[in-house]
C-alpha cells in the first residue's frame, strides 16, 4: 500500500501528521470556537422565536382590536340611527303642533272674518233700515201731504220693516 501512496505522490508519514494535525485543529475548534459559534446561533434562534411570539401576539392584539373597533362602529351606527329617528319624530311633532297652530289660527282668522261680515251686515242692515226709513217717510208725506213726528216715524218704519222678507 505504501508504494500505492508514493505512486499517487503521497507521504503516509505526511498523511498521518495532516490527520493528526486535523484531529487537533478540530478540539482546538470545538472547544473555543464552536462553542461561542453554537452560543450565537442559539442567541439568533431565541431571539427569531421569540421575534415570531411577538409578532403572534401583536397580530392578536390587532385582531382583538379589529374587533373592538368594529364593535364601537357597530355601537356608532345604532346610536346615530337611533338619534336619526328621534330626530324625525321629534321633527314630526313639531310639524303636528305647526299644522294644528295653522289650523287653529285659520278657524280664528274665519271666525274673526265670519263675526266681522256679520257686524257688516248688520251695520248695512241698519242703515238701510235708516234708508228705507227715510224713503218710506217722504213717501208717506207725498201721499198723506202730511209731516209725521218722530215717535210715529219710528213706529211706521219698524212696521215696514217687519213686513219685508227676511234673508240670512
Amino acid at each position: 500500500m505504501e508504494t500505492l501512496l508514493h505512486s499517487l505522490g503521497i507521504n503516509p508519514s505526511a498523511l498521518i501528521l495532516q490527520i493528526f494535525g486535523f484531529f487537533l485543529l478540530f478540539l482546538i475548534l470545538k472547544k473555543y470556537v464552536f462553542g461561542q459559534v453554537a452560543d450565537v446561533v442559539e442567541a439568533r434562534k431565541k431571539d427569531i422565536q421569540d421575534r415570531l411570539a411577538k409578532l403572534e401576539k401583536d397580530q392578536k392584539n390587532l385582531d382583538s382590536l379589529h374587533e373592538e373597533v368594529a364593535r364601537k362602529l357597530a355601537e356608532i351606527e345604532m346610536e346615530a340611527r337611533s338619534r336619526m329617528q328621534t330626530a324625525i319624530e321629534d321633527a314630526n311633532t313639531q310639524r303636528e303642533k305647526i299644522l294644528e297652530a295653522a289650523a287653529d289660527d285659520a278657524e280664528q282668522a274665519l271666525t274673526k272674518a265670519r263675526l266681522e261680515i256679520q257686524r257688516e251686515k248688520n251695520q248695512a242692515i241698519m242703515e238701510l233700515r235708516a234708508q228705507v226709513g227715510d224713503l218710506a217717510m217722504q213717501i208717506a208725506g207725498r201721499v198723506l201731504d202730511t209731516e209725521l213726528d218722530e215717535g210715529r216715524h219710528k213706529a211706521v218704519i219698524d212696521g215696514f220693516i217687519d213686513q219685508l222678507p227676511v234673508s240670512s
